[in-house]
């Protein structure tokens, strides 16, 4: 390449914890792009990130569409507006002339729009690319405003159930945007029949993880307890519910069970209505959101990871778990069945069927040998596909053969 691109990455926040492998991808492309990053986010959150970061970003590439507007938000918006207006007349006034020729003097729509297509404009990218398809969608006339080449992530909930009542939810984002990327296959599939046509620039890269970070300590497990652990947000799609009543039937087996589900959210009250339904006060606990380092600490304690989700793009936690080199009992939903190898890495079961993972649970708990086994087919699974530097590459690849326009 002759020039080095300009991308900008657009998200909803800060590449804090939750979503690490943002962040990843932030550093590691910004040593062969122009990166930006754009969000709606606080200043506070960007700057502590800088402060945390700062030896890994050489310059202050993480630009904020606005703060959470309440009435004073709107009235220094709109200062900052007339402001852009003044002092950048060249872009400021292009892309008015453009929203007005589409949007008339709707003064709401161009005040809406003119804050979110200004800040993209400005940068004068070559590619923007949006981190979820649900972005994409709102952003589906970018491309009337800012003149560059546009692409999109598919991770999951985006796809399988965001949109679900309208058949032509993602048609503008199909028909308009240069490159699709997909975590995996059963991503693409749904997007194919909700539409998308494998015409255009694609890639199916997965997740990467730190498989330096993620790596087990040589300790042994408890004896006394069969420790089972779950990590990930507390929504109806991870299926907890069906975790809790598996473990239900260890505990009635009489398996000393322990069970910690690692998770935030606003789907907190069902799951301690299913511990407490089946008497499990005492086996299941629902511990915070922890950092990397103590949700590494739980991984290693634990001898089995149990993913009971219903709905799931592919799944970090599963990717970790296995780079710990523990056993993984999870479903068939979605993309998880290309994330463990069942039989070899952990067992793939099908979605609501508490009965088969309690079978799976008792059988790695009466089978210690086998699970050690499986872990360490686990570890060598994630090391030689699912490395960060590995997806780094590919997204090299993708964004320099989207610019090149191959």
């Amino acid at each position: 390449m002759s020039k080095r691109p300009r991308i900008i990455l657009v998200a909803n926040s800060v590449p804090l914890p939750a979503t690490d492998f943002l962040k990843y991808k932030l550093f590691g492309l910004s040593k062969t792009f122009d990166l930006h990053f754009i969000c709606w986010d606080s200043a506070l959150n960007r700057d502590t990130f800088y402060d945390k970061y700062r030896h890994e970003l050489h310059a202050k590439n993480i630009h904020l569409f606005y703060e959470k507007l309440n009435a004073a938000g709107v009235i220094m918006l709109l200062f900052l507006n007339l402001f852009r207006l003044l002092f950048n007349p060249a872009i400021s006034w292009q892309l008015m002339y453009r929203l007005i020729s589409h949007y008339g003097w709707n003064i709401k729509k161009l005040f809406t729009k003119f804050s979110l297509y200004y800040p993209l404009a400005a940068l004068k990218p070559d590619i923007i690319h949006f981190e979820y398809g649900t972005l994409a969608h709102q952003f589906s006339d970018i491309k009337n405003y800012v003149r560059c080449k546009t692409s999109v992530s598919f991770r999951g909930y985006d796809i399988n159930y965001t949109g679900l009542e309208d058949n032509n939810y993602y048609q503008r984002v199909w028909e308009k945007f240069d490159g699709f990327h997909f975590l995996g296959n059963d991503l693409r599939n749904r997007a194919i029949k909700r539409g998308y046509n494998r015409v255009k620039h694609e890639a199916l890269i997965p997740p990467g993880i730190d498989t330096y970070f993620f790596s087990p300590s040589k300790n042994d497990k408890r004896a006394d307890k069969f420790v089972i652990v779950s990590v990930g947000r507390l929504a109806w799609k991870k299926g907890y519910e069906y975790g809790v009543q598996a473990v239900a039937k260890l505990k009635a087996a009489g398996i000393p069970v322990e069970y910690r589900i690692i998770a935030d959210g606003n789907y907190r009250q069902p799951i301690l209505f299913a511990i407490s339904e089946f008497g499990l006060d005492n086996e299941v606990r629902i511990i915070p959101a922890q950092s990397p380092e103590e949700v590494k600490a739980h991984l290693n304690d634990a001898h089995v990871l149990l993913h009971p989700a219903l709905s799931e793009g592919f799944s970090n936690a599963v990717l970790e778990a296995q780079a710990m080199q523990l056993s993984v009992i999870t479903t068939n939903a979605d993309g998880l069945a290309e994330n463990v190898e069942d039989g070899v890495t952990g067992f793939v079961m099908p979605t609501y069927n508490t009965e088969a993972l309690a079978e799976r649970l008792e059988w790695c708990y009466q089978h210690p040998e086998h699970m050690k086994t499986m872990g360490e087919a686990g570890r060598k699974r994630v090391t030689d596909k699912f490395r960060i530097e590995a997806q780094l590459k590919k997204f090299e690849a993708f964004y320099s053969s989207l610019y090149n326009g191959h």
